[in-house]
């Protein structure tokens, strides 16, 4: 591969980061809509309350003719990805994504209801739409999202029995729209969200602390009980042992400088005796020990990424 195309290969990386970062990602995502529903009653409204998103930055969009009636879809730019020859330019791509959304009107509604024919619906998604994650929009007639036990009843089986995701929309366009945004947001920062969640997993509990037990520090306030809980999350340290070693080392950088420059750092720590809670009368001396020692000296001395504790 020649300097050219590895600065194109190298800037197409840099490009894929920019693409997932929050606030950045939502202008590679569009909105397919299904030009039949510009035929819809609500379809001239709702052209002009997209338009008025788009012009806000919130939403991008384009028309075009869908496998399935009233339905959308979101694609994403995964930006020039194919190495032209020469000094052609590269090609811009859009993928889609995995959510598609039926609209479902009122009126379409009673009709299934009548002809007992809800699973047609769920058949229609899973066959023009294979493998996807299924989003039905019920344009509530009422505006108030009150509705009869039959629609009640209907909404319901197709949440249950056909394991559609069925949300109410009470006002057809500027609620719509509102919708929009909020599943477009939430597509768009997906895989940030799943590269962080699948990089936090890759650390150890120990390291990577929860969420529960973290240790608020303000001030000089608190740097002790981090100090403890840090000592807790290592394997082999109780909290009495963690208390035994915090009398001796007050704060982590005490225990670092002596083990770096005490020779005799891992046999003391060895000998320390654990202090112990508790009747004394029935309690037998116990010490820290020679393993634990040297485990605490490779963490805090080593110096190569790839030495085992």
């Amino acid at each position: 591969m020649d300097n050219k195309s590895e600065k194109i290969r190298k800037k197409n990386i840099r490009d894929q980061l920019k693409r997932i970062k929050p606030g950045e990602c939502q202008k590679y995502v569009r909105l397919v809509i299904d030009s039949r529903i510009m035929s819809a009653p609500y379809g001239r409204e709702l052209i002009i309350e997209l338009n008025n998103a788009v012009a806000s930055g919130d939403l991008k969009y384009e028309i075009r003719n869908l496998p399935l009636k009233e339905s959308i879809i979101w694609e994403r730019s995964v930006g020039q990805l194919t190495l032209a020859f020469g000094d052609a330019p590269l090609s811009e791509e859009w993928q889609r994504e995995k959510q598609v959304l039926k609209l479902l009107c009122h009126e379409e509604l009673q009709l299934l209801i009548r002809n007992k024919n809800l699973e047609h619906l769920s058949d229609d998604l899973t066959t023009k739409y294979p493998n996807m994650q299924y989003i039905v929009a019920y344009l509530s007639n009422d505006g108030g999202g009150k509705h009869g036990n039959a629609e009640t009843n209907a909404l319901l089986e197709l949440q249950v029995m056909h394991q559609l995701h069925v949300l109410e929309i009470p006002n057809y366009a500027k609620g719509l729209v509102s919708e929009l945004k909020r599943l477009n947001k939430a597509i768009a920062e997906a895989p940030y969200k799943q590269q962080k969640s699948e990089t936090m997993e890759t650390f150890k509990k120990f390291l990577a602390n929860d969420k529960k037990q973290c240790v608020r520090v303000e001030g000089t306030n608190g740097f002790g009980r981090l100090w403890q809980q840090h000592l807790n999350r290592l394997p082999l340290v109780t909290l009495e042992v963690a208390e035994t070693i915090i009398e001796r080392y007050p704060c982590p950088k005490l225990l670092i400088a002596d083990l770096k420059n005490n020779p005799d750092a891992v046999k003391e720590i060895g000998d320390l005796k654990i202090k112990r809670s508790g009747p004394k009368v029935l309690q037998t001396d116990r010490r820290i020990g020679n393993v634990l020692a040297y485990k605490l000296y490779m963490l805090y001395t080593a110096t190569d990424p790839n030495t085992l504790i």
